[in-house]
């Protein structure tokens, strides 16, 4: 895989990065990272905008989008018909598949896209004007309705919409020009709640199992961004075929995991990092989504999506873990809340050899420690 970023690519610092030693370290990323420049590359990020010129600025381009410390920024992009296919998987939404189409059909930018629709084993067969429609028989789940989906597409990018969302104007302009780096396999858009009342909207506003947040990040297991939901989806149609399995084997045109029927798109985006893929969030594209109105639906929503815990364990192992912790951290925290006055002393005795051992490491030659840094850290 050639992942040299093309001239004229530009990236742009997270807000949220801190400059230190007169710009030659910076702080930021997820996980939390310190990473130190050279000289050369110090004098090419002169600002916090760096444009792709030669092979120097795109290497620099690539470790800062890879740490995490800054993000694509590209200028909207329309999508042609000849690059991009609509796949929408659906069983038994008729009323959804309509207003989906409608809101397609609507936007200037997306009327002209071929649309591929896979009924997964709907009770009453599928019906649609203007749009490819294949039909399972027998329901195969939505990783076998996505990458038939995926196989049908001749163009060599697919745009993954599931049957209850409604795009927003713009929402693909801004997902296409990610995939001028060509070691991109996905980019994701942001998943809203469409419009609604109740407890349950205003929840899901806040903390929705579906919405990223705010803020753009690259995607991969442990980082502040571990996955990205399947709602909504760009993908370069090669990556699929190229993500690999647990075999080691690879999918024909299509990378969805058809054994499973719950996060299939989790274990897509960690098959895809794992295998030198990238995969960014960005939250400039909006995908509105019909959640749960009901209690009970929400319940039985959010208990299903956790019955793909087990499924993930099974494949990946460790990187399932819901909490990561140093030992350290984790016995002084035991210490603190259980110990006592002794057991406060001894907590903070701990945090104070970690502060100690990361202002080390944070030391430049001939400096001194930078332990208010390390201590805040810690």
């Amino acid at each position: 895989m050639d992942d040299r970023l093309p001239d004229g690519f530009a990236v742009r610092l997270d807000p949220r990065v801190r400059r230190r030693d007169g710009g030659l370290s910076l702080l930021g990323g997820s996980p939390l990272r310190l990473l130190r420049l050279a000289p050369k590359a110090h004098r090419l990020l002169a600002g916090n905008r760096l444009v792709v010129r030669d092979g120097a600025t795109a290497g620099l381009a690539r470790r800062l989008l890879d740490a995490g410390i800054a993000h694509p920024d590209l200028p909207p992009a329309e999508a042609s018909p000849a690059d991009v296919t609509v796949v929408v998987p659906i069983k038994d939404r008729p009323r959804e598949l309509a207003r989906l189409l409608a809101a397609l059909r609507s936007d200037p930018a997306t009327a002209g896209l071929p649309v591929v629709v896979v009924d997964d084993g709907s009770a009453v067969p599928v019906h649609a004007d203007g749009v490819t429609v294949l039909r399972h028989d027998v329901a195969r789940g939505p990783a076998a309705a996505r990458n038939a989906g995926a196989r049908a597409a001749r163009t060599p990018e697919v745009a993954f919409l599931d049957s209850d969302c409604v795009p927003r104007p713009g929402w693909l302009a801004a997902l296409v020009p990610h995939l001028a780096d060509p070691a991109l396999a996905m980019v994701a858009p942001r998943i809203v709640g469409l419009p609604g009342g109740g407890w349950l909207h205003a929840y899901d506003a806040v903390a929705g199992a579906l919405d990223m947040g705010e803020r753009p990040a690259p995607v991969r297991p442990l980082s502040g961004v571990s996955y990205v939901p399947s709602a909504a989806l760009l993908c370069r149609r090669s990556a699929l075929g190229l993500a690999g399995g647990a075999d080691g084997g690879g999918f024909d045109d299509g990378g969805f995991d058809e054994a499973m029927r719950v996060a299939e798109d989790v274990d897509l985006v960690w098959r895809l990092t794992a295998a030198g893929w990238r995969v960014r969030y960005e939250p400039a594209a909006e995908v509105a989504h019909e959640h749960p109105t009901g209690t009970a639906e929400w319940v039985r929503r959010r208990a299903f999506y956790g019955t793909g815990a087990a499924l993930l364990a099974a494949r990946h192992g460790a990187l399932v873990a819901p909490l990561v912790i140093a030992p350290d951290v984790a016995a002084a925290a035991l210490f603190a809340v259980g110990g006592g006055r002794t057991g406060r002393a001894a907590a903070t005795g701990l945090l104070a050899l970690r502060a100690v051992r990361l202002a080390r490491r944070l030391t430049r030659p001939g400096e001194w420690p930078p332990v208010a840094l390390a201590a805040a850290l810690t």
